[in-house]
C-alpha cells in the first residue's frame, strides 16, 4: 500500500476541499450563515457547525449530541490539512454543501487518484430504506453455463457502518433470482419489492456495527434456468470503493461480442457508455474500477447465431 502517495492525496483533496469552500459563492454563503471570515479565512467552527447539521438531518449523528459542532471543529481543520481527511469525512462535506458534480469528481479523483464511474443515474428510484452503510470492497463475479444461461453470482465485499447499530445490509438482485445463499457475515431476512419493479433481501449481520466498524459479507445468487440474459447490471447508491466486476462464459458457450456497460437506471433503457473487452483464455472478462457511486455498471453481450 502506497501510504505516502495516500498521505499526498490528502493534503491535496484538503487543501482543494478548503479552496472551493472559500471561493464558491453558493458554499461560502452556506457557511456564512453560521459565522463571518476570520482574517479573511474560512470560518472552520462555522463549517463544523454545516457539517453538525447535515449529520442531525440525516440521522448519523443524534440530535441530542448538542457538542457536535465543537466536536466536529478540530474534524474540519484536519480535514483542511489532509491529516485526518477520510472517504467518509469527504462525503460529509461533500453532502453538507450540496457540491455539484464538477466539484465532486474533482475531489474524488485527486483523493483517489484515479477516474471512476459515477453520476450516470439522474432519476434515482425510491429506497426501501436510508442507506447506512458505505461498502469499501467489493468483488462480483457472474458466471453463464454451457445453454447461454446466467447461472451464479458470487458477491465478496466489505461494509463499513456509517453510524450506530448497523445490523443488516439491503442487497438489491434480478427478479430471476432464486436462491441467496450467505456463507459467511450474516443470513437472509426480510424480502423487500420497491422502486417501482426493484427486488431486494436483508442480508442480517452475524453482530451489529458501531459506526467506523466494518465486516464481511460473502454471498451467493443463483438464477432461473432457462433465462436467457444477455446482460448483468450492479447498481450502486452511494460510493463503493475498490470494485471488481467480472463475467465468466464456460468453453460451448462464447458470446461474439462483450463490452463493460453503463447505465442510467437498474434495469431499464439501454448503456449511456460501453467499451468493448476481451474475455482472456479463461473465458473471464473483469474490470477493476478505483469507486462508483450513483450509477449502474455490468456487462452486455451478443451471440453468434446458430
Amino acid at each position: 500500500m502506497d501510504t505516502n502517495g495516500q498521505r499526498r492525496r490528502a493534503a491535496a483533496t484538503g487543501e482543494l476541499l478548503q479552496q472551493l469552500l472559500g471561493s464558491r459563492p453558493t458554499y461560502v454563503r452556506t457557511w456564512r450563515v453560521h459565522g463571518d471570515r476570520q482574517r479573511g479565512e474560512i470560518n472552520q467552527r462555522a463549517v463544523a457547525k454545516v457539517l453538525a447539521l447535515y449529520l442531525w438531518d440525516e440521522g448519523i449523528r443524534p440530535d441530542s449530541d448538542s457538542t457536535l459542532p465543537v466536536k466536529l471543529k478540530n474534524l474540519v481543520n484536519r480535514a483542511f490539512s489532509g491529516e485526518r481527511l477520510t472517504a467518509t469525512t469527504l462525503e460529509q462535506f461533500i453532502g453538507a454543501f450540496a457540491m455539484t458534480e464538477e466539484d465532486q469528481k474533482e475531489l474524488w479523483q485527486i483523493f483517489l487518484g484515479a477516474d471512476g464511474v459515477a453520476h450516470t443515474v439522474t432519476a434515482p428510484r425510491g429506497l426501501a430504506r436510508r442507506q447506512w452503510h458505505r461498502t469499501m470492497a467489493l468483488f462480483e463475479r457472474y458466471y453463464v453455463d454451457d445453454q447461454r444461461n446466467l447461472s451464479l453470482r458470487r458477491t465478496v465485499q466489505c461494509v463499513e457502518a456509517r453510524e450506530d447499530g448497523v445490523d443488516s445490509y439491503l442487497f438489491n438482485h434480478e427478479p430471476s433470482v432464486t436462491e441467496i445463499s450467505v456463507t459467511h457475515g450474516g443470513r437472509i431476512g426480510r424480502h423487500y419489492e420497491y422502486g417501482g419493479g426493484l427486488i431486494a433481501d436483508d442480508i442480517v449481520l452475524d453482530q451489529p456495527l458501531r459506526e467506523g466498524d466494518r465486516t464481511a459479507l460473502e454471498y451467493t445468487s443463483r438464477y432461473e434456468p432457462g433465462n436467457g440474459v444477455t446482460e448483468v447490471r450492479r447498481p450502486a447508491r452511494g460510493r463503493t470503493s475498490n470494485v471488481t466486476v467480472a463475467v465468466h462464459f464456460t468453453p460451448r458457450a462464447r458470446p461474439a461480442c462483450l463490452w463493460f456497460s453503463v447505465w442510467s437506471d437498474h434495469m431499464l433503457g439501454g448503456p449511456v457508455e460501453e467499451r468493448i473487452v476481451s474475455l482472456e483464455p479463461s473465458g473471464q472478462a473483469c474490470v477493476c474500477l478505483p469507486y462508483i457511486e450513483q450509477t449502474v455498471i455490468g456487462f452486455r453481450w451478443e451471440w453468434t447465431e446458430t
